[in-house]
């Protein structure tokens, strides 16, 4: 029973940290990192933005993408720095560096972002992988200690207990886990300044500049243009290639 639980903790630890098993034909990116990471120390911000972009199409991680914001802020591309700073928060919610990085962009460009609700704040609390995480452990956890009452001997009262509290861990694990889905699909960020267009053709009439690094929620698209809201709750239409999606490519 003892290593039946320990095996059961694993698998769950795996899920809840988002860790990926290591494979034996996975190409070593730590030189290529570094030598991105030099590049920035030197202040060849350009080169360290052509290193750190060649290494996302090999792997995706929040240093890597933090350390990819940070070289677009220093070679003052703000709206890219902004995308990327989104990125590494999908990947890693909790970290304050991301996050203080990301608000001192915004604060200096004047960019201020609308507040978010109780529920919204619960939601990115956590990030998308420990979401899941935290569902499968409940789910497996639940299906011990209800399907399998000969592993854990417990009182029938004791059993029922802890059945309902991972009933109720599943339950919120699960709504946690889509609403941070719908949260990291659903936001683009203006990568270079635009104009709204009060129709999605290239001859209608422009109510606006919309300044980059602003985040906006798509909606329904029309040739080569979408309405956005932007986080003001301003509605217009904006070509396609003004923006990019957090969501990871």
């Amino acid at each position: 029973m003892k290593g039946f639980l320990l095996n059961v903790v694993f698998v769950c630890s795996v899920f809840l940290l988002g860790v990926s098993p290591v494979c034996a034909d996975k190409p070593d990116l730590s030189i290529p990192f570094q030598d991105a990471v030099s590049s920035y120390n030197r202040g060849e911000y350009q080169a360290a933005i052509q290193g750190f972009e060649l290494l996302t199409g090999s792997g995706k991680s929040a240093p890597l993408f933090y350390n990819l914001a940070n070289s677009y802020a220093q070679a003052g591309q703000s709206g890219r720095a902004i995308l990327n700073y989104e990125r590494a928060l999908r990947l890693a919610s909790g970290d304050s560096d991301i996050r203080g990085n990301l608000e001192l962009v915004r604060r200096d460009k004047g960019l201020f972002q609308e507040e978010q609700s109780f529920v919204q704040r619960c939601i990115t609390f956590l990030s998308l992988n420990q979401w899941v995480g935290l569902t499968a452990t409940a789910a497996v956890l639940f299906a011990v200690v209800l399907l399998q009452p000969s592993v854990l001997r417990l009182k029938p009262s004791t059993r029922r207990g802890l059945a309902v509290c991972c009933l109720c861990v599943l339950t919120v694990a699960g709504i946690g886990a889509i609403g941070q889905y719908k949260h990291w699909h659903d936001g683009v960020v203006v990568v270079a300044d635009a104009r709204l267009r009060v129709s999605p053709f290239e001859s209608a009439a422009s109510i606006g500049t919309i300044q980059e690094g602003r985040l906006l929620h798509p909606g329904k698209v029309h040739n080569e243009y979408v309405l956005v809201v932007d986080e003001a709750g301003r509605s217009g239409w904006l070509a396609k290639k003004s923006y990019e999606s957090i969501a990871i490519p």
